[in-house]
């Protein structure tokens, strides 16, 4: 997972403090990060949203898509001035602690219903997708939203390293 990010120039020291940690459950997501506290990353052993997808009720999550999408937020915890500026709110439709949805989801603005939700998770999603493609947009999100959001993230190495 590491070299993944190593690879793509998308790690740094700091990073490197981030602490997993396993946790017995939560209730309501598949695992969080403490986004403006420690940084540090939580995987539930038992997580609700994995229930309901064993059930067909939501969709899975694996759990290195899992690690992928919270160490996006582990590198904008680190490396704020990155997600906090003008290009994040143009890449993104809106500032990275918003909060709230900038727009519906949308198939050809939105690589997931969850990216839908606020900017830092559409950061989050997009990253993570990013990372498993090794930076190759798949046709299917070949669209002029999600294509400046990959380019986002392509630019990231060349702003902190």
């Amino acid at each position: 997972m590491l070299n993944e990010l190593e690879d793509l120039g998308l790690w740094s020291d700091s990073m490197a403090k981030v602490q997993v940690w396993l946790r017995p459950l939560a209730i309501d997501c598949f695992g969080w990060q403490d986004y403006g506290s420690t940084g540090d990353i939580h995987i539930p052993a038992v997580a609700g949203p994995r229930i309901l997808a064993k059930f067909g009720f939501q969709e899975n999550c694996s759990l290195r898509q899992l690690l992928r999408h919270e160490w996006a937020h582990a590198l904008a915890h680190h490396h704020q001035d990155l997600v906090i500026n003008r290009q994040f709110r143009l890449a993104f439709d809106g500032s990275h602690d918003h909060g709230e949805p900038v727009h519906e989801y949308c198939p050809t603005r939105h690589i997931s219903p969850y990216a839908s939700t606020q900017p830092m998770e559409d950061f989050a999603e997009n990253f993570m997708h990013f990372v498993k493609n090794r930076g190759v947009l798949p046709a299917k999100w070949q669209t002029r939203h999600i294509e400046k959001r990959w380019e986002f993230v392509r630019n990231l190495p060349m702003l902190f390293n």
